[in-house]
């Protein structure tokens, strides 16, 4: 139990901000060696929950932040709702550690060192996506973020995602455990995904770029985002860092997640005050809640699309809701839970879009936390040009986890072979390439702009195509060989 907690914990923070991969390599070691040595199932999944539950409360630790922003009226439950978490995220290593140790004890010929590599990463990759998607998923962390620091080697995740990508980190990281060969052979694999990841990447160019955008960071507290003696002041500074010099060459303004400190309804008299954040020509994409002439029918958390003349040509209502955050169960069956948990719930929105507007070229909207989920971005249709994700990540202050929203982001952008362009109230505001490449950014509590031409798409990438059934085309290929004892004689012990 101890060693799968501290070797979980640990590689935790081969995450970013840290990146410290050698003890990614320390903690899939150790989770092969305690699955290795379980003499039941049963151990192998208290074993591999023990290694989760360290995972998982390290590396989402930064949760434990929002419950601290004043007023803060729940703060004391910040530190057991994380622990129950990760109580809960570390049955899933837990659970590809039973599965495989079942199936090794029942039949012995799968129990080679090398077999079992295959057949662990194979099950661990499943239990991760499993964790994406039950009970509306958490895919946070997902193991291929470990490769963050290095461009070149998240270009894998353009062929089989970012749970792909896990599978073969998977085998890279917990090589040792079978041998220095494999260790050496492990080696080896992330010089080769290196030198092919640079060969895909083009040189970043300033050609063939699109149209000018400018990002505004505002860097406003969310202690204060929402006072109401401070909300006027909020978006003055917001339209002042819009006019900043360059504002009449940018095509887009493109303001963070809830931005607009007010409920936006159709008519609103802040529509003409929004207007002035309108370049000649273009747009202003901003963050709001909307809401229907009857505020009763609900608030979505939404991204407008606002002209000159100060009306919403397009929206997008946030699809992926954040669990007990921004949607409560049942919160219309029951509204009297809902009103004890918090101010209540923002409705769902109907679908993932690509929006279209003249001069612009075809983009899809995501917001804060949708941004997390593969194949799970892009709306149905032709292919955008672009990804636009908003967020507010004030809530976690300077901790790990705007740091690791970026990483999500970044890998979005590798899976579809799109330029994404992010905006966040406290940061990290970035441009991010086709390839992942963050080419100008806002970091943390900064105040500020950036100024930047659409980087160029690249063209359809296998993920982006076919999503899961790339994913599912790995695991067949890497899986059955090693049920079928193909090839058999190396494979054994």
């Amino acid at each position: 139990m101890g060693a799968g907690l501290v070797s979980g914990a640990l590689a935790a923070l081969a995450m970013p901000p840290l990146d410290w991969l050698p003890l990614a390599v320390v903690g899939m070691v150790v989770y092969v060696w305690l699955w290795d040595g379980a003499p039941t199932w049963k151990v192998a999944l208290l074993r591999g929950w023990a290694w989760g539950l360290g995972h998982f409360a390290v590396g989402s630790y930064w949760i434990v932040e929002a419950f601290f922003v004043p007023p803060a009226d729940f703060e004391l439950l910040g530190p057991p709702i994380v622990v129950g978490l990760a109580v809960v995220l570390g049955f899933f290593p837990g659970l590809a550690a039973a599965v495989t140790r079942w199936a090794a004890l029942r039949w012995p010929y799968l129990g080679g060192r090398y077999r079992r590599l295959v057949l662990l990463a194979v099950a661990w990759t499943v239990a991760e996506w499993l964790r994406g998607h039950v009970f509306t998923g958490y895919p946070w962390n997902p193991l291929g973020h470990v490769w963050t620091f290095a461009a070149p080697l998240l270009q894998g995740a353009a062929v089989f995602g970012v749970y792909g990508l896990g599978t073969l980190s998977f085998l890279v990281l917990a090589a040792p455990a079978a041998g220095w060969r494999a260790a050496v052979a492990g080696l080896a694999a992330v010089g080769v995904a290196g030198v092919a990841g640079l060969a895909v990447m083009p040189p970043v160019s300033e050609e063939e770029q699109g149209p000018m955008v400018r990002i505004v960071q505002p860097n406003t507290a969310q202690s204060l985002k929402w006072r109401q003696d401070a909300a006027a002041r909020n978006l003055r500074r917001l339209i002042d860092l819009t006019h900043r010099p360059g504002f009449d060459r940018m095509a887009i303004v493109l303001w963070p997640e809830t931005a607009v400190p007010f409920t936006i309804q159709p008519g609103s008299p802040l529509l003409p005050i929004l207007a002035a954040a309108v370049p000649p020509g273009g747009y202003l994409l901003t963050g709001a809640e909307r809401a229907g002439a009857n505020l009763a029918d609900g608030v979505w958390n939404s991204l407008l699309a606002i002209d000159k003349n100060g009306t919403i040509v397009a929206h997008y209502d946030k699809v992926h809701l954040v669990p007990l955050g921004e949607y409560i169960p049942f919160h219309k069956e029951l509204p009297p839970i809902s009103g004890l948990v918090g101010r209540g719930s923002f409705e769902v929105g109907e679908a993932h879009l690509n929006i279209q507007l003249p001069s612009v070229p075809s983009f899809s909207p995501v917001i804060c936390y949708e941004v997390i989920f593969p194949a799970a971005i892009v709306g149905s249709g032709a292919r955008p040009r672009w990804i636009v994700n908003v967020t507010n990540d004030a809530w976690f202050g300077v901790s790990s986890g705007p740091y690791q929203h970026l990483a999500s982001a970044r890998l979005r952008a590798v899976e579809e072979g799109l330029p994404l362009m992010r905006a966040a109230n406290t940061g990290v505001s970035a441009v991010i390439d086709a390839y992942g490449r963050v080419l100008d950014s806002l970091d943390m509590q900064q105040e500020g702009i950036i100024d930047h031409a659409l980087p160029p798409a690249r063209p359809p990438t296998p993920y982006g195509t076919w999503h899961d059934w790339m994913l599912f085309l790995l695991l067949m290929a890497l899986g059955l060989p090693a049920i079928l004892r193909l090839p058999a004689g190396r494979l054994r012990r």
